[in-house]
């Protein structure tokens, strides 16, 4: 049995509550309520949440494992809840793909402190 894996450009929204049928959005009328007075752009679009990632092995990718210029599965996807029901629902899943590429170097002196030796460097030559 072949497995059938998911379009590369998957694109799906939702329109109403997969319980009740609503289309009442909590999230989506305050939005709304905003863009009416004039105080965010007409296609400014506000959710309970939202989230978006690349799957990958974090350990593999750590390890340098994965090569430059792989292709991995990545997605986006948008929430909201129902205001009759209450249900939390998808308003919106996307499939993407994401190119594996070379991490910028790690600027922050905090994320990698300095060793004694650089440490005693810079005591002695502060500038």
């Amino acid at each position: 049995m072949e497995k059938e894996f998911m379009e590369k450009d998957f694109k799906k929204t939702f329109s109403e509550c997969p319980v009740c049928h609503s289309t009442n959005r909590f999230f989506e009328q305050m939005a709304q309520e905003v863009k009416d007075r004039g105080l965010a752009r007409p296609n400014w679009i506000f959710s309970y949440d939202t989230r978006e990632g690349v799957v990958a092995d974090q350990e593999k990718l750590k390890l340098n494992q994965v090569p430059i210029g792989s292709e991995l599965p990545a997605y986006f996807l948008r929430t909201d809840i129902c205001m009759d029901c209450g249900n939390v629902y998808a308003v919106e899943l996307v499939r993407l793909n994401a190119k594996v590429g070379v991490a910028p170097p790690n600027l922050n002196p905090l994320q990698n402190p300095l060793n004694r030796s650089q440490r005693r460097m810079l005591d002695r030559n502060p500038n």
